[in-house]
């Protein structure tokens, strides 16, 4: 039976919300059909692929671990770009977990001590289905490290064969513990009381827990080896970007230690915002040298001003568009007008196109006009205009008369993760949403 295909191209107005969805491309075929790259728009420079980088990253580190921050905006397409790199891992014979935490794990609240338990869940996981060996002794290790309150391990049993569609014939071996940790997962995600009783046991036995980790990398890096694998496993931990940042400042800031003896391959994401701050410099000590994917450009700063006639953003974003619809389902006006205020930021440029097809479809058109955007623009503009208060204004006065390169400050931190400002360029390089220029111009909030 073949993939089904979450996305099609579209050729009516009717099918724009399946195409424009903004779920992340995850198969082969999709990425195959709908993938455009955009390396060149986004940094500037074509030879700075993500993938492509790492990939070579990971060729070359034959005996040096990768642990590593992926940084941008939520939204930017960081999901797809992780899917790209599974794929070409896999292919390379690297065993691979990718990890989903905003949908794992509880991305509301997220501890150090959460994200262990999930990397030792995805490892003997994947272990599992690829049918290495993971030894007696350690087995019974983590069998006995949740038996130990008979409470707890109840509850885990029941979670589990919640988690595993009500399966509660009696398991042996590796099985028993890919049941048990999913048992502790489903706990971490949905169950609150419970959640607070697992972390109540793990923090003071976290070493334990550490030590319970790296002997399951050991044993399968050690079969990886005698395989003519790869023997170094992959860890890729997708949605920690999205969580709260005082959790995600435990994590990698006071807690990043806890990572580094792992024997791994680690990539992460992680909150733009937090990159413009003080904390930054010390948490690539556990993570060092940081990945970042910027937005899709719109306009080049260059020596103090904007470029003129820079049109490589433009041109990729009607390409990605072009990619997913018929370009007969917009007019010229209206695909200008919604790729301009959107400020290259997909999420917010499909959340556009989705909402004047809707508008356009009320209307029996067969396409989308001038009038459909701008009110699609105008529900946006709302919005994100709405997520900020007049104390920011004075730093976006300066953002726009030209202090395009900013610096680490609680006020930047809180415009970028609300996205009334944009990273371009991956070089510190920030400039206001469109639609908040627009804004403030229009209510004379700012002036040159």
């Amino acid at each position: 039976m073949g993939v089904i295909m979450l996305y099609l191209k579209a050729d009516k107005l009717s099918e724009i919300q399946d195409a424009f969805n903004p779920n992340p491309l995850e198969e082969p075929e999709e990425i195959n059909s709908f993938y455009q790259d955009v390396t060149e728009a986004r940094t500037g420079d074509a030879y700075s692929g993500f993938v492509e980088k790492m990939e070579l990253l990971l060729e070359d580190s034959h005996h040096s671990l990768i642990h590593k921050l992926f940084v941008g905006h939520a939204g930017v397409g960081k999901t797809t770009e992780l899917y790209r790199l599974k794929h070409v891992a896999q292919g390379k014979g690297f065993l691979t977990c990718f990890g989903r935490c905003d949908i794992d794990l509880d991305s509301g609240d997220v501890e150090y001590t959460d994200v262990l338990l999930y990397i030792l869940d995805l490892l003997v996981l994947q272990a599992c289905e690829q049918d290495l060996k993971i030894s007696d002794r350690i087995v019974k290790s983590i069998e006995n490290y949740w038996n130990t309150d008979t409470e707890l391990s109840t509850t885990i049993s029941m979670q589990a064969d919640l988690e595993l569609s009500g399966s509660v014939q009696a398991e042996a071996g590796m099985k028993k513990i890919v049941k048990l940790l999913a048992g502790v997962r489903a706990i971490l995600k949905n169950s609150a009381e419970s959640k607070k009783i697992v972390r109540t046991r793990v923090e003071p036995r976290s070493s334990e827990l550490i030590a319970q980790i790296r002997e399951v990398i050991e044993e399968i890096r050690n079969q990886l080896s005698a395989s003519g694998r790869p023997d170094i496993p992959f860890v890729i931990l997708d949605g920690l970007d999205k969580i709260p940042l005082e959790q995600a400042r435990k994590i990698f800031m006071e807690n990043g230690s806890r990572f580094q003896g792992l024997q791994i391959h680690l990539l992460v994401t992680f909150p733009i915002s937090l990159s413009y701050t003080p904390e930054y410099k010390d948490i690539q000590i556990w993570f060092p040298n940081p990945v970042k994917l910027p937005m899709i450009k719109l306009r080049d700063w260059q020596n103090g001003a904007y470029a003129e006639e820079y049109m490589e953003g433009i041109d990729t974003l009607k390409n990605i568009v072009r990619k997913r619809a018929d370009l007969s389902l917009f007019t010229k006006e209206a695909l200008d007008e919604l790729i301009l205020y959107t400020g290259g930021y997909l999420r917010d440029l499909f959340r556009c196109i989705c909402d004047a097809a809707l508008r356009a479809r009320l209307r029996k058109s067969s396409c989308i006009e001038l009038s459909d955007a701008k009110k699609a623009l105008e529900v946006l503009e709302s919005d994100i205009n709405g997520r900020y208060g007049e104390e920011l204004i004075g730093k976006m006065q300066e953002i726009y008369r030209g202090e395009k390169y900013v610096s680490s400050s609680e006020e930047i931190t809180t415009l970028l993760q609300i996205g009334a400002v944009l990273e371009y360029n991956g070089t510190r390089w920030c400039d206001l949403h469109p639609l908040v220029e627009k804004w403030l111009i229009q209510n004379r909030k700012i002036t040159r």
